[in-house]
């Protein structure tokens, strides 16, 4: 294929879910099939391509279509290792090692529609857990009391679930946000449908297997990346633009620091093997890259946005959501929805909230009446 990742966008044209999700699973997808046989040598470390991706939106978006549509095709790639939907952090360990017991690298997949499917069996100790195995270092080993060791060697982890920020405000606690899971995890957010699609067709059939076919020939490439002409000199603008930069909200301070030194990487590699196996990162691989975590950092803040002590955070949140859905809410719509959120007081003021942030404008529709509307 010319790219697989243009042809993979052609094959989850007829999905409703946003455009960035498919872009993201697309991405997820690639980096699952390459494991560990590809990286960046950056001198004091070794880079691997694998992606933390967690897809973010209010319930009923279309988040497990995109999902599902990426594994599809990676179910048909050979060699490809996928663990359970939910799974304790000890059993995640046995299976890791069990899976590189016999192979040169212990490469694990993990795809989930519910986050909390991965985090809640066993809370922080997951957390710390995958936030230790994201780089790849040669060996990770656990010790247990009634089982003993499991020795993970030559790990690489690849992560695709799906989640809302209600859960992100109730299921993980606040402390997180500034540590090192979520500078090593993109969360994509989305909010609407990129358009109504009552009677979506099925993608091509040959279109279909193009791209398995494709994808298990990416999954042989192996080796090291190389610098192509200019890559050098265009890395280190933005590489210093980063450092010079900070995010107006605090809760993406952890990704931003990452943002460049390995984000910005992982998805040029990836997006080079979507082209052919030149194995080199080009000017334009990193531009574009550089755009993606751009796009994507616009909106990570709205997937934190009912984290915090706020009593109605979580409130807050799905007010929002429902009036950038709807275009627009009257006072009436709003206080008949959200009357089990709290009583007038309450509503009133969360909506100041929302205009206090510059959320949302309150404006009069052409019969006079009161209407909140997205900024």
């Amino acid at each position: 294929m010319d790219n697989w990742l243009k042809s993979y966008g052609e094959y989850s044209s007829e999905s409703e879910s946003p455009e960035i999700y498919h872009l993201w699973v697309g991405l997820s997808v690639l980096a699952s099939a390459v494991r560990r046989n590809v990286w960046l040598n950056q001198g004091i470390y070794i880079l691997y391509p694998n992606l933390y991706t967690i897809l973010v939106g209010p319930p009923g978006l279309g988040k497990s279509t995109p999902i599902r549509m990426g594994r599809k095709l990676l179910f048909e790639t050979e060699d490809i290792s996928f663990g359970p939907d939910s799974v304790t952090r000890e059993e995640l360990i046995r299976i890791m090692a069990k899976a590189g017991k016999d192979k040169p690298q212990s490469a694990l997949t993990l795809h989930s529609s519910e986050l909390s499917s991965l985090v809640d069996p066993s809370g922080i100790k997951m957390i710390q857990f995958l936030t230790d195995i994201f780089d790849g270092d040669i060996k990770f080993q656990h010790g247990t009391r009634h089982s003993g060791r499991y020795t993970v060697n030559n790990p690489i982890l690849n992560i695709l679930a799906a989640t809302t920020p209600s859960w992100i405000a109730e299921g993980l606690p606040s402390t997180v946000v500034t540590h090192g899971f979520t500078g090593r995890t993109v969360f994509v957010y989305g909010d609407s449908p990129r358009y109504l699609k009552p009677f979506p067709n099925e993608p091509d059939s040959k279109l279909t297997q193009d791209l398995i076919n494709d994808l298990n020939y990416i999954s042989l490439i192996e080796g090291e990346f190389r610098w192509a002409p200019g890559s050098r000199d265009y890395y280190r603008k933005i590489y210093e633009e980063a450092a010079r930069s900070t995010p107006k909200d605090f809760r993406l301070e952890a990704f931003h620091s990452r943002k460049v030194k390995v984000h910005v990487l992982k998805i040029a590699m990836l997006l080079s093997l979507a082209e052919g196996d030149s194995m080199e990162l080009t000017k334009t691989n990193l531009e574009i890259g550089w755009e993606i975590l751009r796009e994507v950092e616009i909106d990570m803040g709205k997937t934190f946005s009912a984290m915090g002590k706020y009593e109605h955070a979580s409130d807050l949140e799905r007010l929002e959501t429902r009036i950038v859905q709807e275009g627009g809410m009257t006072s009436q719509e709003i206080y008949q929805e959200f009357r089990a959120a709290g009583d007038v007081n309450d509503i009133g003021k969360m909506l100041l909230m929302l205009i206090s942030t510059g959320h949302v404008v309150k404006d009069k529709n052409e019969k006079g009446e009161t209407i909140y509307r997205p900024a």
